[in-house]
């Protein structure tokens, strides 16, 4: 598979990893968690909700580039990489927000649920999702780079 290729494969895989876990996790796996939490509020799952369609709005905006673009500029594939991987971003930096959780501890429908731990640090899922997108995105456009330039008129 030559870096042209494999670019693009791992910018498509990032495109569906956006358009695909957020709302599969969320909205299915976890729905009690989530949507169907009886302590949220309306407005609460007004903002949930949204998040599903930023997720499927953005993979699906990065896989329409990546699809129908008949070359493969760098300009179109860092957009792509930046598409896919924007939902992932917002989710790291979500986090720091004050009075937020990346995880579900003490959670008045799911209970006392502990994240695993290695070294004494809370792995979360979501975030372990998200750096591992951010990395393929990312990777996908370095390899852009890497391929030889495209034609261009003079």
């Amino acid at each position: 598979m030559c870096r042209k290729q494999l670019a693009k494969w791992l910018l498509v895989a990032a495109a569906l990893s956006t358009l695909t876990i957020p709302i599969g996790v969320d909205a299915v796996l976890l729905a009690n968690g989530h949507m169907n939490n009886p302590a949220w509020l309306p407005h609460a799952k007004l903002h949930c909700a949204m998040s599903f369609f930023a997720a499927a709005s953005l993979g699906s905006a990065a896989l329409a580039i990546l699809k129908v673009r008949p070359t493969s500029d760098r300009f179109s594939m860092g957009l792509a990489a930046f598409l896919g991987s924007a939902f992932w971003i917002g989710l790291i930096g979500s986090g720091f927000w004050p009075g937020t959780s990346y995880g579900f501890l003490n959670d008045p429908v799911l209970g006392n649920i502990r994240e695993p731990e290695l070294g004494g640090i809370s792995i979360y899922p979501n975030v372990v999702a998200a750096v591992i997108t951010i990395a393929i995105a990312t990777v996908g456009y370095w390899l852009t780079g890497q391929a030889k330039s495209i034609e261009r008129s003079p």
